[in-house]
This record gives structure tokens, sequence and C-alpha cells, in this order.
């Protein structure tokens, strides 16, 4: 019975220990970084603190589906550059964050994106019922969409570059890593849908604008190697996943700063598609990062990888900005590679513990 009670109060000290100890070096880790949170209970919490920074009044805004990634990245740049507010509803739905928020800025124009396949009729007849003027921007597919942004900017200021992008479920993200600089230095990301038409569309917008850049932002053989071709000069950044291509992006089109912006890259579902609300809280964030000329890093937990890591390190930022979420110090416990070695140790030493207390308790029976 003592050995038991010596027993549980070793596991007792080591766990005082490793939790006073984890709090310790959680200090330690980020007293190196002023830390800047913008989480909130709900994506529109989060959405919506964000606008706060940005913005004290705004007379018109773009209401875009939350699901709808391909045209959420299309129209932020055309959304940075006209100064409006980009606001994230459901297909049917508005919710009442989303109103406080507009009516706060004093909002009394919308621009709902897509047709009602994107946006119902219920939701324009709600911001009418609430005393809004609304209009949409309606196109047949994604490419046409963003080609039709693309004009928009190009009629308000000169546009020299593209960014291109395919419309496949794990490219979208890159675009996301791309949009702060896109937003910053008034590049419209094109989507490629993937129609047959769609180089020839690509194709008259680039002759009449004369836009002689590209950057084609994708995973690797994602986009047809030939829309490079259209262009003089091509900038191609790509890498084995999103994670690898965010980290590339900030290679070459980052120099060293302040402040990175920090959001979850994405929820994988059934390795066929990815969640929309991580992806949401990092374009929500994109326009403050464009504002200071600082990347958006994409992480895939909630610490940073070692290869987010040493970028940090070797890029000497000291603030940083988490969206989403709160950054954890990365621990022994929490590496992926060591979850299952741990969780095997740990189911094996509780089995050798049970064995020899009922070996012991045997012993002791026979002994009577």
């Amino acid at each position: 019975m003592k050995k038991i009670i010596k027993c549980m109060a070793l596991i007792v000290v080591f766990l005082i220990v490793y939790i006073g100890g984890g709090k310790l070096l959680d200090k330690l880790y980020f007293d190196k970084f002023d830390v800047v949170d913008y989480t909130g209970d709900t994506r529109y919490d989060t959405v919506n603190t964000v606008l706060d920074k940005r913005f004290k009044k705004a007379d018109t805004a773009i209401v875009v589906n939350t699901e709808m990634i391909e045209q959420i990245v299309s129209i932020a740049p055309y959304a940075y550059n006209s100064k409006y507010p980009v606001f994230y509803v459901e297909s049917y739905n508005v919710k009442k964050p989303v109103y406080e928020q507009m009516k706060k800025l004093g909002i009394k124009k919308v621009v709902l994106i897509g047709g009602t396949n994107s946006l119902n009729n219920r939701v324009e007849r709600s911001f009418k019922r609430n005393g809004y003027k609304v209009s949409r921007i309606v196109e047949y597919n994604n490419t046409d969409l963003s080609i039709r942004l693309a004009n928009m900017m190009a009629d308000k200021k000169k546009v020299k570059a593209v960014g291109l992008v395919s419309n496949d479920v794990f490219d979208l993200p890159n675009a996301i890593s791309f949009s702060p600089y896109a937003q910053k230095n008034n590049i419209p990301i094109i989507v490629i849908s993937g129609k047959d038409d769609d180089p020839a569309k690509l194709k008259n917008y680039i002759d009449k604008k004369g836009i002689k850049k590209v950057f084609i932002i994708t995973n690797k053989n994602t986009l047809n190697r030939n829309y490079g071709k259209m262009f003089e000069n091509v900038v191609k950044i790509s890498g084995k996943d999103r994670y690898e291509v965010n980290r590339n992006i900030m290679d070459r089109l980052y120099k060293r700063g302040e402040k990175i912006y920090v959001s979850k890259g994405g929820e994988v579902l059934h390795k066929r598609s990815i969640a929309s609300g991580q992806l949401i809280n990092a374009m929500a964030i994109a326009p403050l990062a464009a504002d200071n000329n600082a990347p958006l890093l994409l992480i895939e937990n909630n610490y940073l990888a070692t290869a987010d890591e040493k970028l940090v390190e070797e890029r000497k930022y000291t603030q940083l900005n988490q969206v989403g979420f709160k950054i954890e110090r990365r621990n022994f416990f929490n590496v992926e590679r060591f979850k299952l070695v741990t969780t095997i140790f740990l189911i094996l030493l509780s089995i050798f513990m049970v064995i020899r207390l009922l070996i012991k308790k045997d012993s002791t029976l026979a002994g009577l």
C-alpha cells in the first residue's frame, strides 16, 4: 500500500513539475514576441475585430458567401483598393453580428457577389428590409468573375501584373497566401476554372490592359504551364502543398520586417476538401497584413512547425498577430511525429502497471 502511495505521489510531483515547467517555458518563449490577438468567439466576431482596426466609417460593403473561397480570393484585391469592407455570410442567412457591424460603420449600400446559388434571394430581401441599397456582381463562372473584377480594378488604377491560381480546392489557399501582396500592389487574382475558353478570355484581358507580368501561384502541376507563355515576365511560386507555397511566397516577395500575421491553413475534410472557417480568418486578416506590407503565415497546427520557427527567427519578426486561434509553444508531447509513439508508450505503461498490481494482489492472497 505504501508503494502505491509513493507511486501516486511521484506522479503528482511529475505533473506539477511538468505543468509548472511548461508555464515557465511558455513565458520564456513568448517574451521574445509581442503577441496581438484578433480572435473572437465566432468567425463573425473575428472578422469584426479586424474591421474595427481598419475602418471607422464606410458607405459601401462587399458581401460574399463564406463557403465560396474562389469568389473571396478574387474579390479581395478589388475591395481593398476600393476601400470597401468585406462581410462573409451564409447562403440563406445574415447573422446578427454582420448587421451590428454594418450599422456601426454606417453602411448604406451592399454589393452581393454571385447569383442566387451563392447568395439566396432571402439574403437580398433581408438587406432590403433593413434599409440597404442592394446590387449584385454576377458572372457565369470563376474566371469570368475574376476578369470582370480585374477590369474594374484597372478602371480605377493602372494594373501592371496579375496573379493566377486554379480553382482546385487545395490550390485556393495559395491565393490566400498571395492575397496581402496582391492587395497591397493592386494585383488582380484570377481564378482559372478549367473551361476551354479560359485562355482566350485571359489573353483578351492582358492584351487590352497591356499586362506584362504574371504571378503563377500553385501547387506543383496544378495549373497548366501554357498560361505562363502568354506573358513576358513570369514569376512562378509553387510547392508540394499550401504550407510550402506559403513559405516560398514569403521568401520571394517579402524582406525582413517587424510584423507577421498568423492563421491556420484550413482543416482537410475526408481528404477531398478544406473547411472554410480557418480560411475565412486568414482572408479577414489579409487586408491588415497588406496595410503593413507584412506577410501572412499559414500554419497547420496551433504551434509553429520547425520550418515556421526557422523562418520567423531568420526574418527577425517580433510581433505575432494571431487570428482565429491562440498560438501555443510546441512541446515534446504535441509534436506530430511523437503522437503515435507516446500514445503506444502510455498504453503499454498502463497495462504493465495494472498487471503488476494484479500479480501483487494474487501473491498477497496466496500468502494468506
